[in-house]
């Protein structure tokens, strides 16, 4: 079985260059594109995508939420607010690498459907261990809400969780075990989870993740923390993703539902690990349907504001 946390950089340079599903070059040059880029590789195509989306749509402002290096958020706000929650996006890397300037494309997205976008930084493996990263993203959280009039121009009240990979698994924690936000006082409700390819409930033996989370044991499951009552979810996945394999979002999808939630699941043919964030990016978008699924769960979304 693969890893579930190899490096991405080995996996482009080797098997995803021979997976049977890329059928066109076109959409393995694109793999290959996403795949450097959200590694942390020493070529960075993301600059080159980035570089070529529109700016106009949105203002972006860069920020310290804490004292470390890594406690940096980047903040996407449309220049017409339509008052929509704001969504916080939570990259992955296997909790060891990532850099929120990688995720423009995220804040470019999503901005296009009316909606701020918090990127934050966190703090990586070996640094820190579990759950360090998850209260990294709680304290920036907070720090939005404590800056919301200049940050937003009006209270946050609410906000949607999302999170591709690692940072899927975080945004996970952060919906189903509150204790997280109470902790560092967020007074504003989820309002929705949006995770891409997440691994829900951890194989913690895995030898490339044993350190990141040494003796959490079931604390680092966001499966086991669903209950009735929490907010909308929309779990997407690539069908063909051997990396974080498909059934970490059917568990969670039927644990979710056996809980009464409102919970939508997405499975895309010819869709991997990689492609599944990066066909948010505005030239890959025809490639499958994951960004106007997720325009419309956010349009669905019940709001209180």
């Amino acid at each position: 079985m693969v890893n579930l946390f190899s490096p991405i950089c080995r996996i482009v340079n080797g098997r995803i260059m021979h997976r049977k599903h890329i059928r066109l070059t076109l959409i393995l040059l694109l793999a290959l594109i996403v795949g450097s880029f959200l590694s942390g590789c020493a070529i960075n195509p993301a600059e080159q995508i980035n570089d070529s989306l529109s700016e106009n749509h949105y203002t972006v402002r860069s920020l310290s939420y804490g004292k470390l290096p890594r406690q940096k958020m980047d903040v996407y706000r449309p220049r017409i607010d339509q008052g929509k929650p704001p969504v916080v996006f939570i990259y992955g890397g296997a909790w060891r690498t990532g850099n929120r300037s990688d995720y423009k494309f995220i804040g470019h997205a999503l901005t296009q459907l009316g909606h701020t976008v918090i990127i934050p930084d966190y703090q990586l493996y070996p640094q820190v261990k579990f759950p360090v990263f998850i209260d990294d993203i709680a304290k920036a959280i907070k720090a939005t809400e404590l800056r919301a009039d200049t940050l937003l121009d009006r209270p946050l009240n609410e906000f949607v969780l999302m999170g591709h990979s690692a940072g899927a698994h975080s945004a996970a924690m952060l919906f189903t075990d509150r204790s997280y936000l109470n902790n560092r006082r967020v007074k504003g409700r989820v309002a929705g989870l949006i995770g891409l390819a997440g691994p829900y409930d951890l194989t913690l033996e895995y030898p490339e993740i044993v350190g990141v989370f040494d003796g959490a044991g079931k604390r680092s499951q966001p499966i086991d923390y669903i209950r009735p009552g929490l907010p909308p979810v929309l779990l997407l996945q690539g069908a063909d993703d051997n990396r974080v394999l498909p059934y970490h979002s059917r568990t969670f999808s039927e644990a979710l539902a056996l809980n009464g939630v409102d919970v939508n699941s997405r499975f895309y043919p010819g869709t991997d690990h990689l492609l599944i964030v990066g066909s948010i990016a505005q030239p890959l978008r025809h490639l499958n349907k994951v960004y106007a699924d997720i325009a419309e769960f956010l349009t669905n979304l019940p709001s209180t504001q």
